[in-house]
């Protein structure tokens, strides 16, 4: 029994010295594994050595209303007025050209009647006693153009054709001035034609006396629409309002009126096509703006036509913070509003990149190394820390290789 033990005993130490044999051996080559991938893989794989920048914006967005503020000039007139418009809404116009027709309140539709009827005594009479046995081609064409016109007003009228019936009437009006002197030019005047001719006369210059014409008076904008904010809310004002008369706006207060204005009515506005202002009222008590930054501005319905705005002010009342912006870009868009949802932030254009391209000679400045060509570039730059390993950079002197998308070499 005592010998069988022994056997027994020695069998187990061998088993157990196999196991542990068995195990020596597994984290060896777990060891060896793991000094193979750790030590030798990254040798066999490329590395990286170089990382192209793409430009980005670092800032931050902030929701609020803005009003819009713009360089413009509203003209009045009479409320028991009729007002041809001659210009289209929102047209862009230069110098001279006319915008729109006023006539007063002695205007109406029987004068025009009357002295279309002496136009046509006129051209009866002539047709009657200077032309019953003679044909003149070129009153002949004429007087087949001024048909045609007519014929146009017709079908415009009846509406079986669109267009603009005050520019058919200007055609025909022009026609006829053009008839009425050739005809004065080339045959002699008699007595009753003498009359006729005065009759028109008279009341031509009548019907001149209630009519005013206005045009540009410089490059502009256009628009027959007002809100009643435009003599208190614009280029000359907008850096003197506070929160509170924004916000009265944004509630659609609208500002006293005269005893003057209110007996007249506004016909229409001219505005600088070339800018306009934002005044962006928030609640925001952790943004602190300064002064001369541009600004980026996301309207609501214009996410796709960002425009950037210079900060030229801001006043911070309780919660309330209230910036000014001057916009260097069309009004266009802006033309009819004033006032909107909008994101307003305080973006800087640089360049994501790991933290890695970073060089420090310890001159207490830091560097990117751009590899332009053969050449290799320090460029020297801000830096501004980012989510990970990355920061964000910007050069200190524009115009650097690095703003020209160069690759920029990776250095640990």
């Amino acid at each position: 029994m005592a010998k069988k033990s022994k056997k027994t005993k020695k069998a187990k130490r061998r088993q157990r010295g196999r196991q542990v044999g068995i195990i020596v051996l597994l984290v060896i080559l777990a060891l060896a594994i793991f000094a193979f991938i750790y030590f030798v893989v990254p040798l066999l794989i490329p590395q990286q050595t170089t990382v192209i920048p793409q430009q980005s914006l670092n800032g931050n967005m902030y929701r609020g209303t803005l009003v819009v503020a713009r360089a413009e000039t509203v003209r009045e007139t009479e409320s028991n007025t009729t007002i041809e418009f001659v210009a289209a809404e929102g047209s862009h116009l230069n110098r001279s050209d006319i915008i729109c027709r006023v006539y007063s309140s002695g205007y109406n539709q029987t004068e025009i009647n009357r002295l279309r009827a002496y136009r046509e005594q006129i051209q009866s009479y002539h047709m009657a006693q200077v032309f019953s046995s003679y044909v003149d081609a070129a009153l002949e064409n004429t007087n087949s153009t001024i048909s045609e016109l007519a014929g146009q007003v017709r079908i415009l009228v009846q509406g079986k054709a669109e267009g603009s019936l005050a520019n058919l009437e200007r055609q025909i009006t022009s026609e006829l001035n053009a008839r009425k002197s050739y005809l004065k030019a080339k045959y002699p005047d008699d007595q009753t034609l003498s009359e006729l001719y005065k009759v028109e006369n008279d009341q031509l210059k009548k019907i001149e006396s209630w009519t005013t014409t206005y045009s540009a008076t410089e490059e502009c904008l256009v628009s027959f629409y007002t809100d009643g904010y435009e003599s208190t809310i614009n280029s000359n004002t907008y850096a003197q309002l506070g929160p509170a008369e924004v916000r009265d706006v944004i509630r659609g207060i609208l500002p006293e009126q005269s005893m003057v204005a209110r007996g007249n009515k506004s016909i229409y506005r001219t505005v600088d096509p070339s800018g306009w202002y934002a005044l962006f009222l928030c609640q925001d008590k952790d943004w602190n703006p300064t002064i001369g930054d541009d600004c980026r501005i996301v309207l609501e319905g214009f996410d796709d036509y960002p425009v950037t705005g210079h900060l030229e002010s801001f006043t911070r009342i309780g919660n309330d913070l209230l910036l000014r912006l001057r916009v260097s870009q069309d009004v266009t868009n802006v033309l009819n509003i004033r006032t909107c949802a909008a994101q307003v932030g305080n973006f800087t254009q640089g360049y994501y990149l790991p933290q890695s391209v970073l060089y420090e000679p310890g001159d207490g400045k830091r560097y990117v190394i751009v590899l332009d060509g053969d050449k290799q570039v320090a460029v020297e730059v801000y830096v501004t820390p980012a989510d990970g390993n990355q920061v964000f950079v910007r050069p200190v002197e524009s115009g650097s290789p690095l703003d020209q998308g160069k690759p920029v070499q990776i250095l640990q």
